[in-house]
Order: structure tokens, then C-alpha cells, then sequence
């Protein structure tokens, strides 16, 4: 029988943090460069386990137009597959993914 040899882990380097004043550029090249996970066992962030005021902002999204963009990364696949299965569903690419988000929001808010 072999025994393995445990290797110390290496120490994960310091993360730099964006400047207090950094660009949403800036910030948005840090969060493609950087783990969640990773920034919560560093300390870095953490998880707000306050969700009192969810509901409200879910009332409100009800009464309000929709006037604010939002724009992530993904990759071609999954995009791909995203409008297929708008197009299956008959809906616009954007509706759909708004439709989850949304669903996703109800759900996160009844988690309290």
C-alpha cells in the first residue's frame, strides 16, 4: 500500500480590490476575473442574510416600466440555446430571460 504525499496548499495571493471610485468597466473586469466564492472565503464579501426589504422591491418592480438594461457575459452555447428556447416558447430572447430572472427573484425572496 502507497501513501500519498499531502502537499501544503499554496496560499491564494492577495486579491486587489477596484478602487472606491472605479469605473463600471473597472468593476465589471473584476467580477469576470473573480470568483464569489472565492472573494467570500477571503472575507472580501459576504452574504446579506437581511431579505426584509425584498418583497417591497418586488412590489415595486410590478408598477415599474422597464427602462433599465442589463448586460452580462455569456457563452455563444448557452446564448444560443437561450434563443431557441425563446423562439419554442414564441417569446423575445430578452422577455424570456426576464421571465427567469424574475422567477428567480420570487424565489430567492420566499427563501427568507
Amino acid at each position: 500500500m502507497s501513501m500519498k504525499t499531502v502537499r501544503p496548499r499554496k496560499k491564494s495571493p492577495k486579491t486587489r480590490l477596484p478602487r472606491r471610485d472605479a469605473s463600471y468597466a473597472e468593476l465589471a473586469d473584476f467580477f469576470d476575473r473573480h470568483d464569489g466564492v472565492d472573494l467570500l472565503e477571503q472575507g472580501i464579501m459576504e452574504i446579506d442574510p437581511d431579505r426584509e426589504d425584498l418583497d417591497r422591491m418586488l412590489r415595486e418592480y410590478w408598477s415599474q416600466p422597464n427602462t433599465k438594461q442589463l448586460n452580462i457575459r455569456i457563452p455563444p452555447a448557452a446564448k444560443s440555446m437561450i434563443e431557441r428556447l425563446a423562439k419554442r416558447k414564441t417569446v423575445e430572447v430578452s422577455t424570456l430571460v426576464r421571465m427567469w430572472v424574475i422567477d428567480s427573484m420570487r424565489r430567492e425572496a420566499a427563501k427568507g
